[in-house]
């Protein structure tokens, strides 16, 4: 399946929500257990494509990590530009090294 998402903003900040959670929340409200295999990031300035691939901010490697430690299946992310410049990044241990999960609240 694949299941969209994108940035909501929000005059009240920091209300808005970046499209990586947006879809990520959907997709568990929607498929619950469902493993997330892959997410593509692809960010646009004002309808231009931008010189490199954006990554997702802290907030969202943080979710990321939780649903990859939940579903214990390796999450791929996908960093593109609409021009298709591209990072593949396998497992989120290579965006948020050191991550604090759930593991690390029963310690």
């Amino acid at each position: 399946m694949i299941v969209t998402g994108n940035n909501q903003e929000n005059a009240a900040y920091p209300s808005g929500l970046c499209a990586e959670r947006v879809a990520l929340y959907y997709a568990s409200a929607e498929y619950p257990g469902q493993a997330v295999d892959t997410i593509a990031v692809v960010a646009r300035a004002d309808g231009m494509d931008l010189p490199e691939p954006v990554t997702p901010c802290g907030a969202c490697r943080q979710v990321m990590a939780e649903y990859e430690q939940l579903s214990k299946k390796k999450m791929r992310v996908i960093l593109a530009t609409e021009s298709g410049k591209c990072i593949l990044v396998e497992g989120m241990e290579n965006l948020l090294p050191l991550a604090f999960l759930a593991k690390h609240l029963k310690m």
